[in-house]
């Protein structure tokens, strides 16, 4: 495996991970969900939603980086749990994606590894994630990194 750095991102990351985001979404859309607005990656809130990510303390967003390219990234933030459950600080691996030629090179599973130690310096004590259910990939990559089922969401669309 070529050498692959993960490091925090810095404003100066901000188009890389709108476009790698930009890139999940068209193939959430593609594959799984036909609702995904995938014009909202490149749009203001998007933007706002990532300089977010990168700048706040209560949120965070690292990148993979294989010499001057980026080919990967995580965003997260620290989050509220359910009100009908006492749970201690909770965050959320809100997304995170790999340029598909660095897949199973560990890249995926590095970015995570940066994220659990964020969480530990926030004292976060359980992570969250959602996924779409379709996407057993997505699903055994969260599954192999610690991540168990909870709750489902259903949904039922009306015709």
């Amino acid at each position: 495996m070529p050498e692959v750095i993960i490091q925090k991102a810095t404003m100066e990351n901000l188009k890389d991970i709108q476009e790698l985001n930009h890139m999940l979404f068209e193939k959430e859309h593609e594959e799984y969900d036909k609702l995904l607005n995938c014009n909202w990656t490149l749009s203001k809130e998007g933007e706002e939603y990532y300089k977010g990510r990168i700048s706040k303390d209560d949120e965070c967003a690292f990148i993979a980086v294989e010499g001057k390219k980026v080919i990967g990234y995580l965003v997260g933030s620290l989050t509220e749990g359910e009100d009908y459950r006492n749970l201690p600080k909770v965050a959320e691996l809100d997304n995170t994606f790999v340029l598909k030629e660095y897949r199973k090179l560990g890249v995926g599973t590095k970015l995570h590894q940066e994220f659990i130690k964020w969480c530990k310096s926030k004292k976060v004590e359980i992570i969250k994630v959602q996924a779409t259910a379709q996407n057993d990939k997505a699903i055994n990559f969260y599954r192999k990194n610690g991540f168990k089922d909870y709750t489902r969401v259903l949904e039922h669309k009306l015709e």
